[in-house]
């Protein structure tokens, strides 16, 4: 097992960030998404988030390029500004919601049967 794989083999979930402002940042992130494509869980959650969404006029990766991206890649996308919070807490949010989805929690504790085995006993009650 390569070293990278123990970083994310077992990740329930997964985001890949780019800046908005930066082709080249956009690159690398296809690049990682297809590192974890190759080298991750297969079922994990993942998310494409384009950052520095405060740095519109700067913008060189169009929303469309980054969503058509996710979409191909079954991820989901979702632009934020680390620096104004805008979206952050949405973005954990949704991969909250579907880990939950995703990885429905495992019973604990102990099987209840109602199910009443018949020991060929039989119980009468009388009335006066």
């Amino acid at each position: 097992m390569c070293i990278r794989d123990r970083y994310y083999r077992g990740a329930a979930a997964a985001i890949v960030v780019y800046d908005i402002s930066s082709v080249d940042t956009f690159v690398r992130a296809k690049k990682w998404v297809q590192e974890l494509q190759t080298h991750g869980n297969q079922k994990a959650v993942m998310a494409l988030v384009a950052n520095k969404s405060d740095l519109e006029p700067k913008r060189e990766v169009e929303a469309e390029v980054g969503e058509q991206f996710a979409q191909e890649n079954g991820m989901f996308y979702m632009e934020t500004s680390a620096k104004t919070a805008e979206n952050v807490n949405e973005l954990f949010y949704e991969i909250a919601k579907r880990l939950a989805r995703a990885l429905p929690p495992k019973p604990t504790g102990m099987n209840l049967n109602s199910n009443v085995q018949d020991r060929g006993r039989s119980y009468y009650c009388c009335s006066a």
